[in-house]
């Protein structure tokens, strides 16, 4: 394997671990207090994570796929902003569940483009 693929299959992967925190904190949604802040938190490390794995490669970062999940993780994040300083604040549960599921139909898009159509899910049995 050559560290192109290298680096396509650790971005995928990362990309997973987005979604299992995404889906957990997702499934939060109406929690409050530490227990969804620690979710939003999960959250938030993987999607720097995946930030920064898009950084090994200058035609990874520049991919309209890769850009367009990440914006679109960028949407469903600021949903659960506001819990970063409000522990009891409530969330946009609509815009919130209409963002995950954008999430997920830009994630297989992006891992088919990137060459691995068989690494994609349905968000609802995900």
């Amino acid at each position: 394997m050559d560290s192109t693929n290298t680096a396509l299959e650790l971005l995928v992967q990362q990309a997973e671990n987005v979604l299992t925190s995404l889906k957990d904190l997702k499934l939060g949604l109406k929690k409050k207090g530490k227990a969804r802040f620690d979710l939003y938190e999960r959250f938030c490390a993987n999607q720097h994570s995946f930030d920064v794995y898009t950084f090994m490669d200058p035609e990874i970062q520049e991919s309209a796929e890769v850009t367009a999940f990440k914006k679109q993780l960028e949407s469903f994040r600021e949903d659960f902003a506001v819990v970063r300083t409000d522990l009891e604040a409530v969330v946009d549960i609509k815009h919130a569940e209409a963002a995950y599921e954008e999430v997920f139909a830009n994630y297989n898009v992006m891992v088919n483009v990137l060459g691995f159509p068989d690494r994609q899910v349905n968000a609802k049995k995900f």
